[in-house]
């Protein structure tokens, strides 16, 4: 499948708990391990890591069937292959900022929260510039 249309269709889908607030080296890993079970079958673990590139991205929650930290795994599920782990050598989205809301755009999929709001947040900076300049 083409394209992140199978994100819908994932059975993660709209499951928050794959990438947890709480990130510091001393959270638990144990939430995110029982997770796993949800990525055991599932046909889309290897176009997971091609989005989120979680070991470029230093990522840390549930992607691909692993649990990741810092890039990092620490679990994998059951029939999780290694051929999955191939990150197609996109360049890593700094999310939070305008320009991670440009690469959403880039790569032709919706911006996440934070990106979107930092696209918001720039607009309207350059927006105020422009009726401070008078034109």
């Amino acid at each position: 499948m083409s394209g992140n249309g199978w994100a819908g269709k994932a059975p993660c889908a709209g499951d928050f708990r794959f990438t947890p607030e709480e990130t510091t080296a001393e959270a638990p890993t144990e939430p995110l391990v029982a997770l796993l079970d949800i990525c055991q079958g599932c046909p889309f673990r290897a176009q997971c890591i091609d989005l989120v590139l979680p070991r470029t991205s230093l990522f840390d929650g549930v992607c691909g069937g692993r649990v990741w930290r810092n890039g990092q795994v620490l679990a994998t599920c059951d029939d999780a292959q290694p051929t999955e782990l191939r990150e197609r050598g996109r360049r890593p989205m700094t999310h939070g900022t305008e320009a991670g809301a440009r690469a959403h755009n880039r790569r032709g999929e919706s911006a996440c929260s934070l990106c979107r709001e930092a696209g918001r947040l720039a607009q309207q900076a350059r927006r105020a510039r422009k009726r401070a300049s008078g034109t």
